[in-house]
């Protein structure tokens, strides 16, 4: 059985683990469990087709709403069983509650009697930069709890290896061993439980770090009315005010500090509220430096996102702009984290979405996707739109032709269309991937389908050969 480890450019998904005993938290470890993971995810060359499954294995812990852990322990999980202290047999656990975008989620014992008598972890507070803490998970290479000190070196907005998104979270020199990923982590001091461990840094020697109790409290909060909203951002992109020259042009004068906004999503929480060029200047009350952060615990800085960290969506917050050399208060309704055109986020536990005719296979791009190549070699098509934000140039996803199973009816496409972003099917405009299931579904006027790529390339089919090949295509290709 192997470890789950999850690879990305600078990132390791892993634990904070150490064979040596720590602190006096003998009973906090009767609340530690260890979990066994079979997961199986999609074939992103055959979307319809799924993986050989692989197995992991990774730490949780009892709190009063199930068992809490790392989201990417579970993701595209088919069964999970849960090894508990006191038992001689596994039990089988369910997935209740998953937030990719914070590496939670929360799984429940089958048997509610396990769950009612199970010991509770109750959660601290945000932890103190210096402030000893002790990890306790299943690190790889033994059967046996293992405990690990550490200190904590940082607390920042910083990106989730899982999700790619950057929220607060707590680095500290712990240890490091792949295993005991969603172990929790106490204080040395109060013996309370401050955060879930969560992710290494690979190029950062003995870094690990871990979510905290803020994070852990929205996603909780979130849940309790049975559905997950996920977290949210103000949707904007901004710029540093560190130039003199640059605030003079905007109208700020000496005693203003701030931000100022190059784009705001559409459909995000600040569209409609804040405008391209507006100098954001606090939010709720805080100032925001010119390097866009606020003051965090005396005299230091944090970036301006911390104080959405324990948000929910549908919530306000009050923020003050700078908008033509006018001081305005605007209010903002928190809205769902807008992604952009490719979304940064992998789309765990679902199937991809496709649609087929004629042998070509359309399929909106997503991270998965683009992991077949690497960041070297990703092609300039795909590219451009890694960072374009929704509803640039009327986008809301790219859709690309991802594979030509070759056959008389598309005979000359394939190796020459690939991964090119499609503009038009049949005259009607593509900006996601229900515009072309459309499309498709209606045959041409001119008996002809016609798809219209960015690169200027055209594809043509002849409807009527479609028709008479497809069923022979899919029967050759097994495609369903």
């Amino acid at each position: 059985m192997r470890t789950l480890r999850i690879f990305l450019p600078a990132l390791l998904i892993l634990a904070l683990a150490l064979p040596a005993r720590a602190g006096n938290l003998d009973d906090e470890a009767q609340s530690v469990v260890k979990l066994f993971v079979t997961s199986q995810d999609w074939d992103l060359a055959q979307p319809w087709t799924k993986r050989h499954a692989s197995q992991a294995t990774c730490t949780g812990f009892f709190i009063k709403q199930g068992i809490l852990t790392n989201a990417h322990c579970v993701a595209d999980a088919t069964y999970i069983e849960a090894e508990i202290p006191g038992r001689s047999d596994k039990v089988e656990v369910k997935v209740r509650a998953v937030n990719h975008q914070v590496d939670l989620a929360l799984v429940h014992v089958r048997d509610l009697e396990i769950q009612k008598s199970a010991p509770k972890i109750d959660f601290g507070d945000l932890p103190e930069h210096r402030e000893k803490v002790v990890t306790i998970g299943y690190p790889r290479g033994g059967r046996q709890i293992s405990y690990t000190e550490g200190v904590v070196s940082r607390i920042d907005i910083m990106g989730y290896a899982h999700s790619q998104l950057a929220n607060l979270i707590v680095q500290t020199d712990a240890a490091l061993n792949p295993g005991n990923s969603g172990g929790p982590v106490f204080s040395d001091d109060s013996n309370d439980c401050i955060g879930v461990a969560t992710q290494g840094d690979r190029s950062g020697e003995g870094l690990g770090y871990f979510v905290p109790t803020p994070v852990i409290r929205q996603f909780l909060k979130d849940f309790s009315d049975g559905r997950v909203d996920g977290v949210t951002n103000l949707g904007v992109t901004y710029q540093t005010l560190e130039n003199d020259a640059m605030r003079q042009w905007l109208g700020m004068g000496p005693k203003h500090t701030g931000v100022r906004v190059m784009k705001v999503a559409r459909g995000s929480s600040a569209d409609g509220a804040i405008e391209t060029d507006d100098v954001l200047l606090s939010i709720n009350g805080t100032p925001i430096f010119n390097d866009g952060q606020v003051r965090f615990r005396g005299d230091k800085k944090i970036g301006f996102g911390y104080y959405l960290t324990d948000k929910q969506v549908g919530e306000k917050i009050k923020m003050r702009v700078l908008r033509g050399g006018k001081e305005l208060a605007v209010d903002i309704t928190l809205r769902p984290r807008r992604f952009s055109v490719i979304p940064l986020m992998p789309h765990y536990d679902e199937q991809p979405r496709y649609v087929y005719k004629g042998g070509l296979v359309f399929m909106a791009v997503e991270p998965r996707y683009l992991w077949r190549w690497g960041r070297q070699s990703l092609p300039i098509s795909l590219e451009t739109y890694r960072r374009m934000p929704i509803g640039e140039e009327d986008l809301e996803e790219l859709v690309v032709i991802s594979q030509v199973f070759d056959a008389p009816a598309n005979k000359g496409y394939g190796g020459q269309v690939e991964n090119i972003r499609v503009t038009e099917i049949n005259g009607k405009p593509i900006t996601k991937l229900s515009d072309a299931v459309l499309a498709l579904e209606a045959p041409g006027e001119d008996g002809f389908l016609r798809v219209e790529l960015e690169s200027g390339q055209a594809i043509v089919l002849s409807e009527k050969d479609v028709a008479e090949q497809d069923p022979y295509i899919r029967q050759r290709y097994n495609i369903r």
